[in-house]
């Protein structure tokens, strides 16, 4: 279907330098592609909808240059906008009748709760019959003891030999130089292929037109009739007498004692000697001179690298453009609305009803107090007599008597030893040189998508209203 014979182009706003979205400023090597090339998700079709002329016009306004690559990237059916055109009225009336309810309350007399407290007092008689315990003494002759312990060796402890040891130290430094050669790169010529492609949205606003049936929001109206009253009627009074009792026990008390032995502490006197023999052995320390024979060491020390500094990398980037455009095309569609509004209308006539109805009331009454008293027998509480607790209690005197001897012996504690030592230390030395490089690469193609302003074609006609 053609429909360049309909079009009215209008440009809503055309950038003659379009923005850069991607790769842009990027001058250094890295050895990469840099951006993604550009793909477009729309597509071909065989029936042009964009003449030549309006593809050229399209371009030389954009700003653009190269080939033109139309994309046919299609839209959704529904609609970014909705004009309203007519609106028709039609009113549908529904009368219908409505019962209004009230409930009232009013309060009486229907039950009555008696309440008749008792107070009721037992009395409990109780003799408690308590144990008085005493405590009896005896005391036994005393006991003699003696005690022979065994002899205690008290002997000086040997200290661990301490060893001096005097080190003569002969030092010889020995130094073994290398030189060699690193290639460092210290320029590049990079050949850097650049595609460029410039994206031209275009957007075609197709209005269409559309009828639509409405059903507004109901329209309510209330006619009141006059209040029609219901009254409950009230019932004879019911009475219900509860006894509440409270009984109380109170005891009375009287107490009596029996005598009985409950403890005996025996006493037992003992006198112990203890006779302790004691050898004291006492150290005499000696000391001894001694000269170890001569160590020889060889110490090799980490090879040390000493490397000239590299200079830093000249680059050179010699750019190779090439330049497309695509003009993506989209459809979008805007509503014309003729609307049909149904108006419903519901008149309600409301009769309105008030039920009286009883609240029961409960009154509670609380009747003097009654007393009553009543005696219990008498109960005998007596304590079980203990058995006769013996303590045998010793008192012990001791006596301690020591025999002491002395001895001598010798024994090594100091040893003064000379060690001579030769040491020889070699530090190897390698001297690192720089040989200048030059290097020539092709980077990867850098891809760069530049994107112009929105073009705008409205397609269709405007409102018809009969």
């Amino acid at each position: 279907m053609k429909l360049t014979s309909k079009l009215l182009v209008s440009v809503v706003a055309l950038s003659a330098l379009p923005i850069v979205a991607h790769a842009d400023g990027d001058k250094s090597w890295t050895g990469q592609a840099v951006g993604d090339r550009y793909t477009s998700s729309g597509s071909e079709t065989g029936e042009r909808v964009l003449t030549d002329a309006e593809i050229r016009d399209i371009i030389s306004r954009s700003g653009a240059s190269g080939p033109a690559d139309v994309r046919y990237m299609g839209g959704s059916e529904t609609a970014i906008e909705t004009n309203l055109c007519c609106e028709n009225v039609e009113e549908r009336v529904t009368e219908q009748t409505e019962v209004e309810e009230t409930t009232t309350y009013f309060d009486a007399v229907t039950r009555r709760e008696i309440t008749q407290p008792v107070e009721r007092t037992l009395i409990q008689p109780i003799e408690r019959r308590i144990v008085r315990g005493r405590t009896e003494e005896v005391t036994e002759p005393t006991r003699y003891e003696e005690e022979r312990l065994p002899v205690i060796i008290e002997q000086d402890d040997v200290p661990a030999i301490v060893e001096n040891v005097t080190e003569d130290v002969t030092v010889e430094n020995v130094e073994e130089a290398t030189e060699t050669y690193y290639d460092v790169i210290t320029r590049r010529e990079i050949t850097q292929p650049v595609e460029r492609t410039t994206v031209v949205p275009v957007q075609r606003r197709i209005t269409r037109p559309r009828t639509e049936t409405v059903t507004a929001e109901t329209r309510y109206e209330t006619v009141r009739a006059p209040v029609r009253i219901e009254e409950q009627p009230v019932p004879a009074i019911v009475e219900n007498i509860t006894e509440q009792v409270n009984e109380v026990t109170r005891d009375e008390v009287t107490e009596t004692y029996v005598d009985a032995v409950t403890r005996r502490d025996v006493y037992q006197p003992v006198v112990k000697t203890m006779v302790q023999p004691i050898e004291r052995r006492i150290l005499r320390g000696t000391t001894e001179t001694v000269t170890n024979p001569t160590r020889y060491e060889e110490e090799r020390l980490p090879v040390r690298v000493e490397t000239s500094p590299a200079p830093q990398v000249v680059e050179e980037i010699i750019p190779q453009v090439t330049e497309r455009t695509v003009l993506e095309v989209e459809d979008v569609y805007i509503d014309q609305v003729t609307r049909n509004v149904i108006q419903p209308v519901v008149i309600t006539t409301i009769q309105p009803v008030e039920r009286r109805v009883l609240r029961a009331q409960t009154e509670r009454v609380t009747a003097p107090t009654r007393y009553e008293e009543e005696r219990l027998p008498v109960r005998v509480e007596a304590d079980p007599i203990p058995e006769t607790q013996i303590n045998y209690i010793p008192q012990v005197s001791t006596q301690s008597r020591e025999e002491v001897t002395e001895s001598y012996f010798e024994a090594v504690t100091q040893r003064n030893v000379i060690q001579p030592v030769v040491r020889k230390i070699i530090q190897p030395v390698e001297y690192r040189r720089v040989r200048a490089q030059t290097e020539r690469v092709t980077a990867p193609t850098r891809y760069e998508t530049q994107r112009a302003s929105l073009v705008v074609l409205n397609v269709g006609g405007g409102c018809n209203c009969n």
